[in-house]
């Protein structure tokens, strides 16, 4: 969109075949389109001449069909011809209704079907408006050929008849020229701290540009892609955040950032250094805007994907601890037996000391409470042992899900909550290089 270009091309050559040629009706719409109303049947009443009145219904149609007037003899739709004589002039040779319309009459006719359908032909006036909604159009859709569907639509909604190709061409070359200058106006004001970095992006350097390193995407959950994505997302926090105020600014749509952060994307970075300035920094400033949500958006998937692994394996933990737990208990039942059959047959003449020695010989001591909780009906502390694995897997927090964490702007969808508060603690506390037992 922002290289210099006489006449941009909005549509292929089939395209301007499709939009300019006259239609070419089967019989469905033949029916469809040559039937008159009852105010066109008036209209047709002012023209005496039954060959004229051929012409009248033949422009009406192809009118109705595609808004546009087209020039022809009747030969060329002697197809057409024969229906309309076959439907309202039965009896008639068709045959015989050959050649054009005069000048004055074809300007009466199409004057007359403007009148039916409240249109306006085009002109000249219409010039100024057109290019400063095609300008309004470029903010929304950069691409020319997208521009121009939409124009499309509004010369529809406007009733009036589209110029020719070449003048669509001439208004669109001159919008484009002032859309280009408006954002070079607006990116020229840009802080020179800002522009440089932008320059940097793209500046080769030991081979590689720094842009290709951020355009590179996360490739897995590892240690190494997870922090290759952090410092990329801390390589260009400033830029973004300036991105952030800056951009909207510029009156552009999403569509069309995103348009041109796909330049930047897709460019190699020796066709970026040969544009201009201005129009570098332009597509590096919405890549930038684009890819560090890209970059975030990696890093929450990330953030979940260890999350729920460590979930995962703490509940899997959790569980052999128990079968484990339960094990234990039921080996040991027979011991438990053993004891409450002897306790109450035991030697009355024991000291304190034989009789310890004598039980936990039986039933070892740190069994009682096991037993004790199980024949109570108490149930295995899960969750104890999950806090235990949690605790055992510090370092896989400290690998994979600090440096998320704290790069990461995570917000809690409830005000005032205190997992807001907790997340802004542990932010500030992880901040200030304090270790987890400060």
């Amino acid at each position: 969109m922002m290289e210099s270009i006489e006449r941009i091309q909005l549509l292929s050559s089939t395209g301007v075949e499709e939009l300019y040629t006259r239609p070419d009706f089967n019989a469905h719409e033949q029916c469809l389109y040559f039937s008159l109303s009852t105010a066109e049947r008036t209209a047709l009443e002012q023209f005496r001449n039954t060959q004229t009145r051929i012409h009248f219904i033949l422009q009406l149609g192809y009118f109705k069909a595609k808004q546009q007037f087209f020039n022809y003899s009747l030969d060329e739709v002697s197809a057409d011809v024969e229906y309309i004589v076959a439907t309202y002039y039965s009896g008639t040779d068709a045959a015989q209704f050959t050649g054009s319309l005069s000048r004055e009459y074809s300007r009466k006719q199409r004057q007359a079907i403007l009148s039916l359908f409240d249109y306006r032909s085009w002109s000249p006036q219409f010039t100024a408006v057109i290019e400063s909604h095609i300008g309004l159009l470029l903010r929304y859709y950069p691409k020319g050929h997208s521009a121009f569907r939409q124009l499309l639509t509004f010369f529809d909604h406007q009733n009036i008849i589209i110029p020719s190709y070449r003048t669509f061409q001439d208004m669109f070359s001159r919008a484009f020229a002032t859309e280009e200058q408006r954002l070079n106006n607006a990116i020229s004001s840009i802080p020179s701290s800002i522009s440089g970095q932008l320059m940097a992006l793209v500046r080769r350097d030991d081979g590689i540009t720094a842009l290709n390193i951020i355009r590179a995407d996360q490739k897995d959950f590892q240690y190494t892609a997870v922090k290759s994505e952090v410092d990329k997302a801390l390589r260009i926090e400033e830029l973004y955040e300036f991105a952030k105020g800056f951009i909207p600014s510029l009156g552009l749509s999403k569509n069309a950032v995103r348009y041109y952060a796909d330049i930047a994307e897709q460019y190699a970075a020796s066709r970026l250094r040969r544009l201009g300035k201005q129009q570098q920094w332009l597509y590096a400033l919405c890549f930038v805007f684009h890819r560090y949500q890209q970059i975030m958006d990696n890093l929450i998937v990330s953030f979940c994907y260890h999350t729920r692994a460590i979930m995962d394996a703490g509940k899997t933990y959790a569980s052999m601890a128990h079968m484990e737990h339960s094990s234990k208990v039921v080996t040991d039942f027979p011991k438990l037996a053993k004891f409450l059959k002897w306790f109450p047959n035991r030697s009355p003449n024991m000291s304190q000391d034989e009789l310890n020695e004598a039980a936990y010989s039986l039933l070892p001591k740190e069994q009682f409470s096991a037993m004790a909780e199980f024949l109570e009906g108490k149930s295995f502390d899960k969750k104890a042992a999950l806090w235990e694995y949690y605790g055992k897997s510090s370092r896989i927090f400290a690998l994979y899900l600090r440096p998320i964490f704290t790069t990461v702007n995570l917000e809690y969808y409830k005000e005032n909550s205190y997992i807001g508060e907790l997340i802004n603690l542990l932010k500030a506390h992880y901040a200030s290089g304090k270790s987890n037992k400060a």
